[in-house]
């Protein structure tokens, strides 16, 4: 995690941006400083040999699912007991949240978790954490703040092992099709870029998955949930007045990414930031008549 990245790109936004996302990014910013103070402090990743890694890839199978990380259960603990008191304090959630955060005893949470599968299988370990909460009697509303921070903790021990594969990955090259889920953890990209230093000197497209980390490269015109390349079902739409975040909709499976045009966006990149800036693509993309409050572009290319 590059935090100077970071703040660079929320000193950028909070010159424009509104009340709301001024605040959450503010909020955002304490959470990833406690991420990136874990994630410094996780072991090194053993990394296998590139011929392996590509194997793996052009088989679909994700780098953990064969080659876990350790995720050791006190780092995980400590890490997610800081994200706790920072949400407490700074997060301005109420009583009841709060309240439900203060009692949970993050140790023994995580002893109680499917710790093997943490490093292995990133999205049911956190199914599986998820439910220890539940039977513990946390409810759905302070289960909706304890999960985004069981995802950062969490992230912050995978980010090492993300950034050593794509590294090696992007040093080599990877043949098309890219893959369409998360090269090291198998999880959804919950962003992407267009244009960029990266995506092929601006030619491509780059995913990154939230889940880990991990940033891939992609085909611009492709849908990145169900690989289509038939350019008549793959539409953008945008919220009048801000040309650089889109929703990147597909015919054929009903998904969407939401994705950032370089060229166009002011602030300087980061994918963190990003993914809290368009936030409210997603609550218009659920919205069934959320096309009536965007404008759509054919812009593919």
């Amino acid at each position: 995690m590059n935090l100077k990245a970071i703040d660079a790109a929320v000193a950028a936004y909070s010159m424009s941006a509104d009340g709301r996302d001024g605040g959450r990014l503010a909020f955002f910013r304490k959470l990833w400083e406690v991420e990136a103070a874990s994630a410094a402090d996780a072991p090194a990743y053993d990394l296998p040999e590139f011929a392996r890694l590509r194997e793996w890839y052009e088989a679909g199978e994700p780098v953990l699912s064969l080659s876990p990380v350790a995720v050791d259960g006190a780092a995980l603990a400590e890490a997610l007991e800081r994200l706790g008191a920072c949400a407490v304090a700074e997060g301005g959630f109420s009583p009841e949240v709060v309240s439900g955060l203060l009692r949970v005893k993050w140790d023994r949470v995580v002893a109680a978790s499917p710790l093997a599968l943490a490093g292995e299988a990133p999205a049911a370990y956190v199914e599986g954490l998820a439910q220890v909460l539940a039977d513990d009697g946390m409810d759905d509303g302070c289960l909706s703040v304890a999960l985004p921070l069981v995802l950062l903790a969490l992230r912050s021990q995978l980010a090492g092992a993300a950034a050593a594969v794509a590294g090696e990955l992007d040093r080599h090259g990877t043949p098309e099709p890219h893959a369409l889920h998360c090269p090291v953890c198998g999880g959804q990209a919950v962003a992407a870029q267009v244009g960029g230093a990266g995506s092929n000197q601006g030619r491509g497209k780059t995913l990154w998955c939230g889940q880990c980390g991990c940033t891939w490269e992609f085909e611009r015109v492709r849908c990145a949930r169900c690989g289509t390349q038939n350019q008549g079902h793959l539409h953008y739409f945008n919220i009048e007045g801000d040309e650089a975040h889109r929703l990147a909709t597909c015919d054929e499976c009903g998904g969407y990414v939401r994705t950032v045009y370089a060229e166009e966006v002011l602030a300087p990149f980061s994918f963190q930031v990003e993914d809290v800036v368009m936030a409210r693509l997603d609550a218009i993309a659920l919205d069934p008549s959320f096309a009536g409050g965007m404008q759509a572009t054919d812009r593919q290319s």
